[in-house]
């Protein structure tokens, strides 16, 4: 298997040094799908307020697939978790390839100018997989559902009939399982247990974007111990029915700790900015006008639910955006976009130390309801899930506990939930 390996190339990156990329690889990376993502923004519109932020979901998915695949490795360097995986030395090839395939595609589906292009995605129908019928609420397509489709409609030929997988035969529908298709039919153990690596509470995603941003912003927020991380990063057993599951070693447990700060912090400092935030409305509310313009009459991206509307889907990144804004077929909300005008915060809470949040936002709206304004309200996030508390593993009994019994920190951070109140500058 080793043989595989031999033709690679390298690519300089700003924190892992190189990464080393094999022919199928390769092959995918120079895709015009994939290249679309040197054309789509990491941070949205966030240059707007840190000038340096114009990295790409490109470096970031080169990044995440460089980190699973260290992670990968220092977990299988321990017998006991090829054990615990039930996976044969001759089956780690297998094993680390479609993690590095599921890191490489899981951001291929972004929409232009990233999350922000996700508030104008078609409306999920009731019939599909991931539809809540509890929620109470319209529940849309997200970037994972294109990417999913992409590999399902774009890349499945690359990735199970490239030649150097002839031999052992790569499928999708294990990709998919790692991205979160809950359809996939009979899985594969290893992978089970793996897929926290891909999206987990401390996954190769979060590990990469956290130190990406903080660099290229040029703040300290987001950095934490990477090669303790890696080094650190194992399997264990619950206690109670001995199922095993990802962990962090007992001597790193405060680098995941750290991670969870760094979260906390990017979120609230970077994430969360007032400006960058007025930009995100502002762009989604472009975006409207901009594919309308060019044929979408809904004003929303098609559904991949075709190869057809895929095709269409790729079309749109952030070049093709920006000379439609430059254009004027934005509207109203581009020009502030190109001029740099964007709504100005007037007024901002948190919603728990309010006693009457609706009659504070009713106030606001009677105030200026002949002005133009923005009411971004119910702005938050979980830096860390309780309920799905990372594990540690001890290190006598090799059981798992939650990292919250170690760190009185990720115990009590609590989860803010903003409201802010936007005023056109014309009108103030």
């Amino acid at each position: 298997m080793t043989a595989k390996l031999d033709r690679i190339i390298k690519i300089r990156d700003p924190i892992y040094g190189f990464i080393e990329l094999d022919d199928q690889e390769r092959e995918i990376i120079n895709s015009s799908h994939f290249q679309r993502l040197r054309r789509i923004k990491q941070l949205s519109l966030t240059d707007m307020v840190y000038p340096g932020a114009c990295h790409t979901r490109f470096e970031h998915s080169l990044g995440v697939m460089q980190m699973v695949t260290d992670m990968f490795s220092n977990i299988i360097k321990e017998k006991a978790n090829l054990s615990l995986l039930n996976l044969k030395e001759h089956n780690v090839w297998h094993t680390r390839k479609v993690l590095r395939l599921a890191a490489l595609l899981h951001d291929v589906g972004h929409s232009p100018f990233s999350h922000a292009g996700e508030d104008i995605m078609p409306i999920l129908p009731e019939n599909h997989p991931d539809f809540d019928s509890g929620s109470g609420k319209a529940q849309k397509y997200e970037h994972q559902h294109y990417s999913r489709a992409a590999i399902k409609f774009l890349f499945k030929d690359i990735i199970e009939t490239h030649p150097l997988v002839e031999n052992d035969r790569i499928s999708i529908d294990n990709i998919l399982l790692l991205l979160g298709d809950e359809t996939v039919k009979k899985p594969v153990r290893a992978l089970m247990i793996l897929k926290e690596l891909i999206s987990g509470q401390v996954d190769a995603d979060r590990a990469d974007y956290l130190l990406r941003d903080s660099l290229h912003l040029g703040v300290d927020y987001g950095n934490y111990d990477r090669n303790m991380l890696v080094n650190c990063i194992t399997l264990g057993k619950t206690a109670e029915s001995e199922s095993v599951v990802l962990a962090v070693e007992e001597k790193g447990w405060h680098v995941a700790e750290s991670m969870v700060i760094a979260r906390y912090q990017m979120f609230s400092q970077v994430y969360f900015h007032k400006v960058r935030r007025i930009f995100d409305y502002h762009i989604g509310e472009a975006l409207v006008d901009v594919l309308k313009s060019s044929g979408l009459k809904d004003g929303a991206f098609p559904p991949p639910t075709s190869k057809e509307n895929l095709q269409r889907y790729f079309d749109f990144d952030d070049w093709f955006v920006y000379g439609a804004l430059k254009d004027g077929k934005g509207g109203k909300h581009g020009r502030h976009i190109i001029n740099r005008t964007p709504y100005r915060k007037i007024d901002e809470w948190e919603e728990s130390l309010t006693d009457d949040p609706d009659a504070r936002i009713e106030e606001l709206a009677n105030t200026h309801k002949n002005k133009e304004y923005h009411i971004d309200r119910n702005l938050s996030t979980k830096w860390y899930r309780l309920d799905n508390d990372f594990p540690i593993k001890c290190s006598k009994t090799g059981f798992v506990y939650p990292l919250s019994m170690k760190s009185r920190i990720v115990k009590i951070i609590g989860q803010p939930n903003i409201t802010r109140f936007y005023v056109s500058r014309e009108d103030l």
